[in-house]
């Protein structure tokens, strides 16, 4: 339960970061990285303190990426077969490190090159969120600084949205409140466990009974019911987009690897 109700609304949001429906990650990386994989882990992992599971950095980054091989806009189907296979074969060449025992290898990585890695990439996560607290329905795919602030600004009188940004701040506000809650005493150690799924069924009851959709605010909308059906056929295994894919999968590896 504290797994589920914590990753619900990040595996939402690192669907709109891969320019994807929200379908595929709330099923996939609900299902199959957020639960599965820290499940296997507790019986055959060795570390205590380790995140298992999907990461924002790698969602954003590979979006990015694939976004300039193909415009998902135009093109849904084919950027949808290339997601999958530049992610399948990411995850053989995890498996496959896994089995050669080649962990060792990022002992040998310097600490300023760790630290580099996560200040940029805390970075570049906190930037793509300003699309989702201001508002704003056109937004850079770039992830670089200049381009997201230029992109930030050039909306401030027409692309911001009054009312998401009141939503967003208010429940950003309810967690820090909650988190500080928590740290300060310890017998409310409960309260910011519970406050990600307080967020998501008070916001998700405001929007409803005020249909702020109207005024402005994205929501997920429908998501059909069922289990996705098999993308084994969708994977390139011949042809240009295959040596895409490979390319960009060593990029997903290496980014886990740093996670």
């Amino acid at each position: 339960m504290t797994i589920e109700k914590i990753s619900l609304p990040p595996n939402i949001s690192y669907g709109y970061f891969f320019s994807l429906l929200p379908l595929y990650f709330l099923f996939c990386c609900f299902t199959y990285s957020s639960f599965v994989p820290p499940l296997i882990y507790s019986f055959m992992g060795s570390l205590r303190d380790i995140a298992i599971g999907p990461v924002a950095v790698v969602s954003l980054l590979l979006g990015s990426m694939l976004s300039n091989e193909i415009d998902p806009n135009q093109n849904e189907a084919e950027y949808l077969r290339l997601a999958f296979t530049a992610t399948f074969f990411a995850g053989i060449t995890q498996v496959t490190l896994g089995f050669l025992r080649l962990g060792f290898l990022i002992d040998f990585l310097s600490h300023a090159a760790i630290i580099g890695f996560m200040a940029g990439a805390a970075i570049t996560i906190a930037l793509q969120q300003l699309k989702g607290l201001l508002g704003i329905q056109k937004f850079t795919k770039k992830t670089y600084i200049i381009s997201v602030m230029r992109s930030v600004w050039g909306c401030v009188h027409h692309g911001w949205n009054w009312q998401t940004i009141l939503i967003g701040v208010s429940f950003l506000s309810f967690l820090l409140l909650t988190k500080y809650i928590g740290k300060k005493n310890k017998k409310f150690f409960w309260v910011p466990a519970i406050a990600p799924l307080i967020s998501v069924i008070l916001s998700t009851f405001f929007v409803y009974i005020t249909h702020a959709e109207k005024k402005g605010v994205q929501i997920v909308k429908n998501i059909e019911k069922g289990i996705n059906p098999s993308s084994v056929n969708q994977i390139y295994f011949t042809g240009d987009y295959l040596l895409i894919g490979l390319r960009h999968e060593y990029i997903i590896a290496g980014d886990m690897n740093m996670d």
